[in-house]
């Protein structure tokens, strides 16, 4: 007869003794699966009352306290702004944080007391950003690269990048809110150095349109002249064939371009008229951020009870462990 090797029957003995832990461990889970349910069912009408209960102490705190709304601006910020918007906004935000009473009234008026929180983010657009230049394009791939995902985008590097985002204003109390709200962007827009910048700007680019009204004007001054010259006949499609000098054709064509340009030019005026141009915004957006939800005060009045009796059992099992 052969004899059994230790070895071999010390592995079986520890197997068993693992499969009994693990099954020991199995039946412990489905015990205090078994017994929770148990204890929601014994006490379920107890749980009922506190659901109640919680429901209307919510109501009541709803009725007492007004709800916080979301107020919103989606701004394009020009003349290179957007970190001094965002420092500006933490600013102000900090101040609310430190109840700084005469510099809030002197940025959101006379209600600045139901302001809760301001806050500004971007709208993360990756495809204008890598589009804008060839350079961003190479400085992506390289930071894809390096990241091995999308991370990087929300880099404080790179959010302040994007040309469009969100300022966001918490009042507390519905009425009156876009006149809070528009106060608030006010303040933001009246930067001296920012608006001198528009001024400039402004200024030149309508120096710009003039001057290219006078060239066109010029054009057509010898376009006028040389009519007789220059021959203009319309084809099968009433487009015109133009037969005449390489000259004066190079003037068709920049007059053309120069009707392009102004274009661009007028597209600028009306998007860059303010330091912070407001491209949308909503007012009076009930808030799910900073408002408590219904059902928190029942769940804190549930855990509550539960707890007292789930130690309440932890209290018996510990006597009888020590006893």
């Amino acid at each position: 007869m052969a004899e059994n090797n230790p070895t071999q029957n010390a592995e079986e003995i520890d197997l068993g003794y693992l499969f009994e832990k693990i099954k020991s461990l199995f039946k412990s889970i489905l015990i205090g699966i078994v017994s929770i349910i148990q204890f929601f069912w014994k006490h379920k009408f107890r749980l009922i009352v506190i659901l109640v209960v919680g429901l209307a102490l919510h109501y009541l705190y709803s009725s007492f306290n007004k709800k916080v709304y979301s107020n919103e601006f989606l701004i394009k910020a020009n003349f290179g702004s957007v970190e001094y918007l965002y420092s500006k906004v933490d600013y102000i935000d900090s101040k609310l944080k430190s109840n700084d009473t005469l510099f809030l009234k002197t940025v959101f008026g006379d209600n600045y007391e139901r302001v809760r929180e301001v806050n500004v983010e971007p709208v993360i657009d990756v495809y204008s950003l890598i589009n804008k230049s060839e350079e961003n394009k190479a400085a992506f791939e390289l930071l894809f690269d390096e990241f091995g995902d999308f991370s990087f985008i929300e880099e404080d590097l790179n959010i302040r990048e994007y040309p469009l985002h969100k300022i966001k204003v918490f009042i507390k109390g519905e009425n009156n809110n876009d006149v809070i709200s528009n106060n608030f962007y006010e303040f933001l827009a009246s930067n001296p150095f920012y608006n001198e910048l528009k001024k400039n700007l402004i200024e030149n680019l309508h120096s710009q349109l003039l001057e290219n009204k006078k060239i066109r004007a010029q054009i057509d001054s010898i376009v006028k002249e040389q009519n007789a010259t220059f021959g203009f006949t319309p084809d099968e499609n009433n487009s015109v064939n133009f037969s005449g000098s390489q000259d004066f054709r190079g003037l068709l064509n920049q007059k053309s371009n120069l009707l392009s340009i102004d274009l661009e030019i007028k597209d600028r005026i009306k998007s860059e008229d303010k330091v912070i141009k407001i491209v949308d915004t909503s007012f009076s957006v009930l808030s799910e951020e900073l408002n408590f939800s219904k059902f928190l005060i029942p769940f804190v009045l549930v855990f509550v009870y539960c707890m007292f009796y789930f130690l309440k059992y932890i209290s018996r099992k510990t006597i009888n462990y020590i006893s």
